[in-house]
Formats: structure tokens, sequence, C-alpha cells
């Protein structure tokens, strides 16, 4: 689970900013949008936590960033142990021309195998600046810290420590437990918690392959949501060709050839050992005669017959697999716009998911962004929600709807969002 993340000098935010899940003593919801934790891992005033958490923002206000944000910081763990140039890319706040000499902040606060983790690093110059975690199972203890080329850490000599070659592009949490140290299960941990950790963009439509996974739980579970969602589409079915043999220089060539003559064929590609697959999603419908009696079954195919569904679907039936593997995981889920181009019920209804003692047994998480300003009022704690504002210099600022004063619990929170209450707004009034 997460606790809270914190960043600063990064994409459009260049002052500190926290995004946190931990529940304030407001009691509002408490049985149905906040879980407990043992008080063993935390203090006994901060084991409460929200399920959920929905950022709100005018366009280019920052929204979408938080979430780019901790997506960059996964990368960095994933990848900074490869070739890539993964720390060398990071993005400092782009209009203050000092930005660029200053640390970027990323740091995480979890939970996982009941052990409380704060893992976070600095970044200056395409290089590790400093690195750190702490854990905390009944007390906080420093695993490792390290400032550059030089790393402390606990149960091991510092002569010894000194023997560990730091690479300047590369987090010691990438590569730490290739030393067989003591305190990797403790990386192990943080790492799974990021390998967990889903992140969706519009633009990075996950595997339809989730469907079959689990027995095909989640396509049943999928298909149940959609009849209530009232699109139409009585099933769905994954659909798996294989396009060509890694190994086989002429199926290569054969593919790259249908690739370039007819890219809108294709979907999903995905490799598997020395195979290459087309993964495409097949929906049915029912077929009706001139007295709406069902005579026969529609199939339609997602990205072969493109164009034959909405957005919206298409948008959902992305996405809904992946929602349906956090709730039945207790993973933690970001998702950018969660309502974009779909019904306000059908996103509504997606939180409320999550925001549920019988859909969330295992206290899943969902943090996401929206626009559709109608979800604040339907059953969120001001806890639960956050606004995103940009200022005159383009300074994201991400701040929770708790912490404004005169709240109280009966406002009609979008109506004085619309009003600009909590944060600015564009001034887009009419005028000849």
């Amino acid at each position: 689970m997460l606790v809270g993340f914190r960043f600063k000098n990064t994409r459009s935010f260049y002052r500190e900013n926290r995004l946190s899940m931990e529940a304030t003593s407001d009691k509002e919801l408490a049985e149905i949008n906040t879980f407990s934790a043992s008080t063993k891992i935390m203090p006994k005033d901060e084991n409460e936590f929200l399920k959920s958490a929905v950022i709100f923002g005018s366009n280019a206000s920052g929204k979408s960033n938080v979430i780019k944000i901790i997506s960059y910081m996964r990368n960095c763990l994933l990848e900074s142990a490869s070739q890539r140039p993964i720390i060398a890319g990071n993005e400092y706040f782009a209009f203050y021309k000092e930005a660029c000499d200053e640390e970027s902040l990323y740091e995480v606060e979890i939970i996982y195998n009941a052990t409380y983790y704060k893992y976070g690093f600095t970044l200056l110059h395409g290089r590790v600046e400093s690195e750190w975690l702490e854990r905390r199972k009944e007390r906080l203890t420093k695993v490792f810290t390290r400032k550059k080329d030089s790393i402390e850490i606990t149960g091991l000599s510092k002569d010894a420590a000194k023997l560990l070659n730091l690479n300047p592009n590369t987090l010691f949490l990438s590569i730490g437990m290739n030393f067989k140290l003591d305190i990797a299960p403790y990386m192990n941990d943080v790492m799974a918690w990021f390998l967990n950790l889903l992140i969706v963009f519009e633009n990075n439509a996950n595997s339809f392959d989730i469907y079959n996974l689990e027995g095909g739980k989640y396509r049943k579970q999928a298909i149940n949501i959609l009849k209530k969602a009232d699109i139409g589409i009585q099933d769905i079915k994954v659909i798996k060709d294989k396009v060509a043999s890694i190994s086989n220089l002429n199926d290569v060539l054969r593919f790259n050839t249908q690739l370039q003559t007819n890219p809108a064929h294709f979907g999903q590609l995905k490799q598997e050992n020395a195979d290459l697959f087309n993964i495409d999603l097949e929906t049915s419908f029912n077929e009706y005669d001139k007295n709406n009696n069902i005579v026969g079954t529609k199939s339609v195919r997602i990205f072969k017959n493109r164009g034959f569904h909405s957005e919206g679907t298409e948008r959902l039936l992305y996405y809904l697999g992946w929602i349906l593997a956090a709730l039945d995981q207790g993973r933690v889920i970001f998702i950018d716009e969660v309502d974009a181009k779909l019904h306000f019920l059908v996103a509504d209804y997606i939180i409320k998911l999550f925001n549920s003692i019988d859909n969330n047994p295992k206290n899943a998480q969902l943090i996401c962004t929206a626009h559709n300003i109608m979800l604040m009022d339907e059953d969120l704690r001001r806890d639960q929600i956050y606004f995103t504002s940009k200022d005159k210099v383009g300074v994201s600022t991400l701040t929770s709807l708790s912490d404004f004063t005169n709240v109280r619990k009966n406002d009609l929170f979008s109506k004085k969002y619309l009003a600009g209450f909590y944060t600015s707004l564009p001034d887009m009034k009419y005028s000849d």
C-alpha cells in the first residue's frame, strides 16, 4: 500500500509537494473509504489510510504530471542498472533557469510485507546525488544512506561499504541485491512494491491478456460490469494470433511489411519466448430480427474492426481488467483521467469499486486524475480530494481539500471549486 509520495523540482512542480494516503481524523465515510494498518507498523494516531484519492485541476495545471513523476521514479529503479540513460533524462522544472542546478527529489512511503518503508533519492546533473531507505517494524531504523558515491549500510562496516562500486548513474536499490547483503530482503520488498505498482495512461494501453488470468475471472467480472454500463456487449474474448517467429528472418521481414502496409490491422503486439503475437479483443453483441427477437450474435474486434466502438468503450476495455486485478490482488493503481470519454456514472462506479468493503476486501488503492467535478460530490471525503493549480510562471501546486479551513461536510464541493474557493481557475468568461 501507499502511505505517501513526495517530490520536488520535477516537471511542472518546483516546490516540494506531497500526495498523502493517510486519512485525517475526519470520521465521514470512514467505514467504507478508509482502512486500518497495524499499530505495530504505524504509530497509533497514523494507522488509518485512504482507499482512493482523486486529483482535479484545469488543463496543464499539473495533475497528469503527478502520475508521470511516480512513473519516472519507478522507471529509474527498473532501468538505471541497464545502459539506458534514465537518470540523465530527469526533467527539472522548466521555467526557472536555475532549477537545473538544484536537486530533484523523489520519495515514497509504503507498507509491504507488514513493514513500513521510506525510500527516496535526489538527482542532480545527470547523477544520483543522494539515496536512502528506512524501515519500521516497531520502530524506524535506517537501512542505508547514500551521498554521491559514499554509502553507509546497517550491519556493514565502513571499510566494507567502501568496497562497493557505486555508479553515479545507477540507484543502489537497483543493484543492491547483487551484493548478497543482510539488508537484501528489505530492498527486495521495495522493488517488489514498485514492480506491483500499476500505472495507466491513455496512450499506454496494457495487454488484453489480463482477461485470461486467474482462470478468466477478470473476464467474467468485466462482462458483468459492461452489462451494467448498458454498452450492449454480451461477451468478450481474447484473440491471440502468432504473427512471426523472432528466430525466422523471413517471418520477421513478412511481418514488418504487413505492419508498414496496414498498421491499423494490428493491435497489441507481445513477444513470448521466440514468438511474436498480435492480441485483439473480440466483443460479442446480440443480433435481432425486426420483432426484436434475438436471432444470433455479432462479433466485433477492437483493433481489426477499429472505429466500430466508441472511444469511451475502448478505453474502458483497455483498463477494466487491470482495475479488477488491482482490486483482487490488493495493489496500488494510478490512472490518468479516469473519466476521459466515459459517462459520469461509469467513472463514479470505478471509484466506488475501491471505496467499498465488498468489492475491495484487500484494500487496493486508486489514485487518479479527473475532469468531471461532479465526482467531488459523490461520497468522497475531503482528504480524498486533491487540486492542482499553476501560478503565472508555471509552477504547479498539489493541495488537499482537507487543508482548507471553513469547509463544511455539507458543502457542494463542485460549486465552490468553480467559484474559485479552492484554487485559481482560468478566466474563460466570454466578452465581446
